[in-house]
């Protein structure tokens, strides 16, 4: 198809859509030459998935070209451990090894119904099996995120359930990236009982410290923008009269830089 086709079935103008074949979020066309080129379905797809990344999710377009390449393997041989997956699982899957639970156990562990547990699973934060029950990690997921309810993030205060789908996406994209990572590295530099073994031991400090530079990224953003404007009206200064009834505001010049 042509770039007329493409901005009509996406609703995207053809500059934007130029700028994410320059940024690396679209692959280019085929060109019969310098000045035909032609796109594909796969275009399509992709410009409205950034598209709904940007307008129902709100994410920088760094995060959605790692999201929309997070399949592609890159030349990483995610064969060489073919059995890392379970040596990974029975290290690390004990708790949700754990005695699975009903929906009716669960709602009632938790104190949200049925149908909260089930958008849960709708949205991708837990898992459901088909026998309707859930293991023990997901489990205490639930229970971790109903508590939420609890300290004041409420349906009432305008915290919805779809909003948590930040995490879940956030969440995929940063396995892939590690996943990616790891095997690029480790692949003809260990054994597959070493590699696991690392695997192990790392996630475990690197969960601690996502949580850690987590809790220091939200009080900067805190202090930035709740300061930002503090900052500027006390800048600006008090208003003062030239004794012809106009007032002229006392402003800085340069730009305002917060301490951290």
């Amino acid at each position: 198809m042509r770039m007329r086709e493409l901005e009509q079935r996406t609703g995207v103008g053809r500059e934007t859509i130029r700028f994410y074949i320059r940024e690396g979020l679209l692959p280019e066309p085929e060109r019969a030459s310098r000045n035909s080129a032609r796109y594909s379905e796969d275009h399509v797809v992709r410009v409205k998935a950034i598209k709904r990344l940007q307008e129902e999710r709100f994410l920088p377009l760094s995060v959605i070209k790692a999201l929309l390449n997070a399949n592609e393997t890159g030349g990483v041989d995610y064969t060489a451990f073919p059995n890392l997956d379970t040596l990974l699982l029975t290290r690390l899957d004990a708790q949700a090894a754990d005695s699975r639970r009903t929906l009716a156990e669960l709602s009632e562990q938790t104190g949200q119904s049925e149908h909260e547990i089930r958008e849960m699973d709708r949205i991708g934060l837990i898992s459901i099996a088909p026998d309707g029950t859930v293991d023990g990690r997901d489990a205490a997921i639930a229970a971790r995120w109903s508590e939420l309810r609890s300290v004041g993030f409420t349906r009432e205060r305008g915290f919805m359930p779809d909003e948590s789908r930040l995490y879940v996406e956030f969440v995929e994209w940063l396995a892939a990236e590690e996943v990616r990572v790891f095997f690029g590295h480790m692949v003809g530099q260990a054994l597959e009982e070493e590699a696991a073994t690392a695997a192990e031991r790392g996630i475990g400090i690197i969960n601690d410290v996502l949580g850690m530079m987590r809790t220091r990224a939200l009080l900067r953003r805190l202090h930035a923008v709740q300061h930002t404007d503090q900052d500027r009206a006390t800048r600006k200064g008090p208003a003062q009269s030239h004794g012809d009834g106009e007032e002229t505001i006392n402003e800085s010049d340069g730009p305002i830089f917060l301490k951290t």
